[in-house]
């Protein structure tokens, strides 16, 4: 029986809160003097898919002034390794997901 790992999609979530609060500072919307004080939108989504139907990439809140998407790089396995994240405002960051010898993630990094 496999034993489910809480850790993994509880730093997930976190990690997602904390780049959304740290582009709340950041972002101005045309014509506004004020900065943007909301959350990012998490829907609509959309998927996009490769040639083998793997995700590479999901787009947030598409056609509008707050769209923003992550995009998920994989190695030669398949496996996701970075997610690089491209805010409204053109700003992106990259994590590095970092595995143990199981394919676990481990360590989750901003490179």
């Amino acid at each position: 029986m496999r034993q489910n790992d809480f850790r993994k999609p509880v730093v997930y979530i976190l990690d997602q809160e904390l780049r959304k609060r740290d582009l709340r500072n950041k972002i101005r919307l045309d014509g506004e003097k004020e900065e943007y004080k909301g959350d990012l939108p998490q829907y609509p989504c959309r998927l996009v898919r490769d040639e083998s139907k793997k995700v590479i990439k999901c787009i947030y809140a598409e056609n509008t002034g707050l769209q923003w998407e992550e995009e998920l790089i994989r190695n030669i396995e398949g496996k996701v390794y970075r997610i690089k994240t491209t805010y409204p405002d053109g700003n992106f960051k990259t994590i590095e997901l970092f595995k143990n010898i199981d394919g676990k993630v481990e360590t989750i990094k901003y490179v």
